[in-house]
């Protein structure tokens, strides 16, 4: 039997239709801002030096990885509840506050993600400053909130917060959000003065984050402001000096009413077991960190003269990582001798501080990149 082709052409617009239609259908029903919302970017590398995603270079201690293994044949079981409030009381008594004052997250993102899906609400007001960490923009968009960036100021070496800005931006705001230190120029911002703590969570008619990631880097913190200025909020991770980037392991320091609420939206057993061993072992015994501290910052300073040697701008930090501005495709350079940087925008580059090994690898790599480029 002969099908015309009209025939045949009608079945397939048909199809088509039945194809794209149910997809239609769907996006209108996806509100407008998680459409146009922006994922997180960056590009990962399974093999060579790793130095874009402001991770430690240094392994977790045996101890810890030892403590874990005693749990992994236990993964039919959900964690303890009892393990989840040591996991407080130790990071309660490292951060000098109460039990009652820690909210449990996986990771930092944990705790920033639960301030925004539970603390502001669709058209609210954020504040933070920019540049500063990429993921409060997603939260933003994802959220359908409007976003303030105040600039920062650079100042020779450095990056300053525009404080007399921030003021007035804040008064309009549900929620202001400052990194400190600041990722990703690696400058210090509030650098916990209580006045101008104080002075934000005073003007704003919401709530004040302050997110400290790379707080045992800068060695200052807001979070002795939380029973002063309850509408303030700090937010750390585990991930950095702590070496536990995998194990997503973080925690916020606010006020007891702000901590009972959120645990609410929390599921029991949000933090997996072997994450919350380490977690608490890390606790227990964090007066290793303190090598890895030091070792980095000495390591900071290596890469920060080397680069200068090779006339780069680059800018002074007090973290794990390292801000630079230049034209040329430093990223790629880098990645000719499986070296991962982080490209951000307009011709600004972070590297993260690796090993001793790995900084006089970046140094020696570009050098020789930025040679050849200029005999051509």
């Amino acid at each position: 039997m002969r099908v015309s082709l009209k025939l045949i052409y009608l079945f397939y617009f048909a199809y088509l239709g039945f194809c794209i239609a149910p997809t239609k259908l769907v996006r209108n029903k996806i509100k407008s801002w998680l459409l146009d919302a922006s994922e997180y970017d960056f590009t990962d590398i399974k093999e060579g030096i790793r130095l874009h995603l402001n991770e430690s270079p240094f392994e977790p201690p045996q101890f810890i990885v030892d403590a874990v293994k005693m749990y992994l044949s236990k993964g039919n079981r959900y964690q303890h509840p009892e393990l989840l409030n040591r996991y407080r009381e130790l990071a309660a008594e490292y951060s000098k506050v109460e039990p009652e004052n820690i909210y449990p997250s996986v990771g930092a993102d944990g705790s920033i993600r639960a301030i925004f899906y539970n603390l502001v609400e669709p058209g609210d007001t954020i504040v933070t400053n920019y540049p500063s960490y990429s993921m409060y923009s997603v939260y933003s968009s994802v959220r359908g909130t409007k976003v303030i960036k105040v600039n920062l100021k650079e100042d020779s070496e450095w990056w300053r917060e525009n404080i007399d800005d921030l003021l007035v931006q804040a008064e309009k705001a549900e929620l202001v959000i400052i990194d400190d230190p600041n990722n990703p120029t690696g400058s210090p911002m509030l650098n916990g003065k209580r006045e101008l703590i104080g002075q934000l969570a005073e003007n704003t008619k919401g709530f004040v984050v302050i997110d400290e990631a790379y707080y045992e880097f800068g060695g200052y913190t807001a979070s002795p402001y939380i029973y002063d200025y309850p509408n303030v909020l700090v937010v750390r991770t585990l991930s950095k000096a702590f070496s536990l980037a995998s194990y997503r392991l973080g925690y916020m320091i606010a006020n007891e009413e702000i901590v009972k609420s959120l645990m609410k939206s929390s599921t029991p057993f949000d933090i997996p077991l072997p994450s919350l061993i380490a977690g608490i072992t890390a606790l227990e015994n964090s007066s290793y960190i303190k090598d890895v501290i030091n070792t980095i910052s000495r390591n900071r300073e290596i890469l920060y003269q080397g680069l200068k040697n090779l006339n780069l701008k680059v800018y002074k930090s007090i973290t794990n990582f390292l801000l630079i501005k230049d034209n040329r495709n430093l990223q790629e350079m880098l990645m000719r001798h499986g070296i991962a940087i982080r490209k951000l925008y307009d011709n600004f580059y972070r590297i993260t501080v690796g090993t001793e090994e790995q900084c006089r690898m970046v140094i020696d790599k570009l050098g020789e990149e930025l040679e050849n480029s200029n005999s051509k």
